[in-house]
């Protein structure tokens, strides 16, 4: 039996009880259902999701968080358990590493990472979920300094770590920064297709009936079931890979710049039809915009736009006098042809 930090011991101040967290994912003995309690209070409420990503901020701006002497007595008592036997982790040990984080805390908001391995024994065959909400981006390191974003409403699984280091995209898109290691390939399964690298950069994207990869470094060897059967394909920097419901695979060159683009929270359009620019849009936002008029939907829109800003995004398109508003409210957004383009 696994140690466990029971629910009675977690403190209800969401920094406290972040910093609680934090420290007990510092610890080589883990349990999965530990790291799906985790996941749960951190989706549970915005201000858990803000208490970590202040506690995170800390331990990566400060590196002498790891040297405070409290920090390093509940470390040290974490994977010194003897795993046979049951045990709690005291609660003043955890009230001390916790007190030394939030003290230190002070309010820093950056992409929270994925630090439960940084103990090389630490378990990975937990397979634990990491997600977005709309709107969201996040940002983990991986054990072996791999970085992976996660971009609005996705998730992906880490399952294995061993001889080959292979994550699942479960939904949404991610944006892969491989850490080279010519011993375990970097595996990362999306649908029924597997994106293989040793040392590159890359994003995957899984929508109902479609997969993309784009490469931004380095090359990816893509294996799957296509149309003419199971393919394997080799793309190279500046390429995107598409593979859509009973159509062939497609691969062509794209702008990784434009397309990378959401990693800064920005989107760039050159030239798209309005309907996909309002789809786009909307991935990032709880507040959808609609466009059924046919000819509107056609329209041509470029520009930059930040995501997540739909308000800023319908005023820069009524400037120009692409669209006006039609009915409103807090969840939608009517976009309808301005009076002189009826």
């Amino acid at each position: 039996m696994t140690s466990t930090t029971s629910e009675h011991e977690r403190p209800e101040d969401p920094a406290s009880a972040a910093a609680t967290w934090f420290a007990r994912l510092q610890a080589g003995d883990v349990s999965l259902q530990e790291r799906r309690d985790f996941q749960r209070w951190l989706n549970a409420d915005a201000r858990h999701a803000d208490a970590w990503k202040a506690v995170d901020g800390v331990w990566n701006d400060l590196s002498s968080v790891e040297h405070d002497p409290a920090f390093a007595a509940l470390r040290a008592d974490a994977l010194s358990l003897d795993a046979s036997r049951p045990r709690l982790i005291s609660r003043r040990s955890l009230g001390l590493a916790a007190a030394s984080l939030v003290t230190a805390v002070g309010g820093a908001a950056v992409g929270w990472r994925w630090l439960a391995d940084r103990n090389p024994a630490a378990p990975v065959a937990d397979e634990p979920v990491f997600s977005t909400a709309v709107g969201e981006r996040s940002t983990f390191r991986l054990a072996d300094n791999s970085v992976v974003t996660l971009s609005t409403d996705s998730a992906v699984r880490v399952n294995h770590w061993d001889r080959e280091r292979r994550l699942t995209l479960v939904r949404g898109q991610a944006y892969f920064q491989v850490a080279k290691d010519k011993t375990r390939p970097f595996i990362v399964a999306a649908g029924d297709t597997s994106v293989t690298a040793v040392g590159t950069a890359f994003d995957v994207r899984l929508e109902p009936g479609k997969l993309s990869v784009t490469l931004v470094e380095g090359r990816v060897r893509i294996a799957g079931d296509s149309p003419k059967g199971p393919r394997q394909v080799e793309i190279t920097a500046g390429s995107r890979f598409v593979a859509a419901d009973r159509a062939d695979w497609i691969i062509a060159a794209v702008d990784t710049a434009k397309e990378a683009a959401w990693l800064q929270g920005r989107l760039v359009f050159d030239g798209e039809p309005l309907s996909a620019v309002v789809a786009e849009m909307n991935r990032f936002s709880a507040r959808k915009l609609d466009v059924s008029d046919p000819v509107l939907a056609a329209t041509p829109v470029s520009g930059v736009f930040k995501t997540g800003q739909i308000d800023a995004f319908v005023a820069a398109l009524r400037t120009y006098g692409l669209v006006e508003v039609g009915r409103s409210d807090a969840q939608r957004i009517e976009l309808v042809r301005p009076a002189h383009g009826a």
